[in-house]
């Protein structure tokens, strides 16, 4: 303690907690806002980029419910031994096959997770997670434009009223604070002025105990789990392997540690008692501040000065810049006129902190009751339970059953839970795919010589339900094939296609010409690029019927 103490004297600075904003440059442009050139192009790419990602994370995201469920259903139609049945000893579990899947809740857990690069080890915990935070700018870029109108002029001579942005007033603003990822000031409008040093000597990470040991008490009721009965005969002790632990514990929430005397919480502040009153769940872990003895003499705080300074739990390290580098920086700002740009910002900017700051605090989770389910395993003379892999069925991680779960569970329940979560997971990735639907409906509409933006909310939400529903039975079938499922993928398709026809009959036509054409010069338009870039071939509606040529061409061949 008490060389942290001298560590603490010699510090550059305290850690402020303070935000501090500046304001930047206002620019004005007149005229339209387009992306020529190399700008443009960039633009387009990103464009089409974004068009191609979202169905390749569907399909990965397909891929994992697939393996995910697979592993689950084996996992469920498995026989299951029960560690705290009794009907199995300790010694005739060894005896036992390769990747036999065992299940037990044990309410006496012994382990510890620890933090080598500062020294930090926390009993009870099977995961401990070091969470860093950054001092740093952050640019924040606003814009108002007028809205102008023009007349644009297709192949065949016929034309069109456009609306575009132009007149624009760009304005930049800095906000500088604590923040969880570091941030790029490279390509800021004023970099010298806003630099934001990129060191990052202890990043975010999560560390789970090595040795943790798990006791299964024979007869274990549910209602009787907070009650250790050590003495118990019949009790079964199993080492975890840590890779049980790569997903954290299930239904345990994270809580924060603070090192304080002698481990003693603090009185509650007025807004902690308020809040208790609607039943608020405290989550902080108090430990004593004696435990950080040996972090003077940790790497962290060798070679980065990280001391303990409390203030939530925070371990700090300032930032020291050199003197060449402070030269190049004032140089910088010479270059951009910031130099002398004094402003209130900076004065309240004494009492923030300074951009290259670091500071990290830890999370715990330490559950009184784990439930797991994974298979035996045999190490060191002693049992452990380590993750069972299904092999050739997709990737790893959803192929593997290592399950911990805080709180008392029965195998059927995990395993129900670990599908209600996969599932969860594929719901959302399915979500984000119909706002992807919502653009490409409209691509598919010119290309059909349908225009979904101007027609009706309606056919707009069926045109890109049909997408949705299309794309979403095609990736099923290709991954689940006729197995699993085959009536939901018909039902699928079915009304993918119901959708997308009512769509394209009740859209508003556009200009006859080439499908693909029509497409480049909607993608085009999306990017702002200019109009010379995407002529249209007519904007005269096209009279052809559904079902004909694509976009309304002169033959089916064209």
């Amino acid at each position: 303690i008490e060389k942290k103490q001298n560590n603490d004297t010699t510090m550059a600075h305290g850690m402020n907690t303070m935000p501090t904003a500046r304001r930047g440059r206002k620019y004005y442009k007149e005229g339209p806002i387009e992306n020529g050139g190399l700008g443009g192009a960039c633009s387009v790419i990103f464009i089409v980029i974004l068009l191609i990602i979202p169905p390749i994370i569907l399909f990965g995201s397909e891929i994992s419910r697939h393996t995910r469920y697979i592993a689950l259903s084996d996992a469920l139609d498995s026989d299951i031994v029960e560690l705290n049945h009794g009907v199995v000893s300790g010694r005739a579990l060894i005896n036992l096959r390769p990747g036999t899947l065992v299940h037990g809740t044990s309410n006496h857990i012994d382990t510890i997770s620890s933090d080598p690069d500062m020294k930090v080890a926390i009993p009870g915990a099977l995961t401990l997670r070091r969470n860093t935070e950054y001092c740093q700018w952050q640019e924040i870029q606003s814009q108002s434009c007028e809205t102008c109108n023009r007349t644009v002029k297709a192949k065949d001579g016929s034309t069109k009223q456009e609306s575009y942005q132009c007149n624009c007033v760009k304005e930049y603003n800095y906000v500088k604070t604590w923040r969880s990822r570091r941030i790029n000031s490279l390509l800021f409008d004023q970099p010298g002025a806003h630099y934001n040093p990129q060191r990052d000597p202890m990043p975010s990470q999560t560390f789970v105990g090595d040795d943790a040991k798990l006791t299964f008490h024979e007869g274990i009721l549910e209602d009787k789990l907070h009650h250790h009965n050590n003495n118990k005969k019949g009790a079964i002790e199993a080492q975890l392997d840590p890779n049980m632990l790569s997903n954290g514990v299930r239904n345990q929430p994270y809580r924060r540690i603070e090192f304080v005397p002698n481990g003693r919480a603090p009185p509650p502040s007025f807004f902690t008692r308020f809040f208790s009153f609607f039943g608020t769940t405290k989550r902080t872990r108090y430990e004593p501040v004696q435990m950080l003895k040996d972090t003077p003499d940790s790497p962290a705080a060798i070679h980065d000065n990280f001391v303990y300074v409390g203030q939530g739990g925070f371990f700090f390290s300032p930032y020291e810049s050199a003197t060449s580098s402070k030269l190049f920086n004032w140089f910088a700002q010479y270059l951009e006129g910031s130099l002398f740009d004094w402003q209130i910002g900076d004065i309240v900017g004494l009492a923030s902190c300074t951009a290259g700051d670091v500071r990290f605090g830890y999370e715990v989770q330490d559950p009184t009751v784990v439930s797991v389910l994974g298979q035996l395993g045999q190490h060191s003379n002693a049992l452990q339970i380590t993750p069972r892999t299904m092999n050739g069925i997709g990737n790893e991680k959803s192929a593997t059953i290592g399950l911990v779960h805080s709180g008392g569970h029965s195998a059927q329940a995990m395993i129900i839970a670990e599908d209600s979560d996969s599932k969860r997971q594929a719901l959302f990735i399915r979500g984000l795919l119909f706002l992807w639907a919502v653009p490409v409906s409209r691509l598919a509409g010119v290309a059909f010589g349908r225009e979904l933006g101007d027609s009706s909310f309606t056919v707009q939400v069926e045109g890109a339900l049909g997408i949705f529903f299309t794309l979403l039975g095609a990736v099923w079938l290709l991954i689940w094939g006729e197995s699993y499922g085959a009536k939901e993928t018909i039902m699928v398709f079915f009304l993918g296609g119901i959708f997308g026809y009512i769509a394209c009959k009740s859209a508003a036509k556009k200009g006859a010409g080439r499908w693909w054409h029509a497409v480049w010069c909607r993608v085009a338009k999306w990017a702002n690029a200019p109009p010379g870039w995407r002529v249209e071939d007519s904007y005269v509606a096209s009279s052809s019927k559904v079902g004909g040529s694509i976009g309304g061409g002169r033959s089916k061949m064209s």
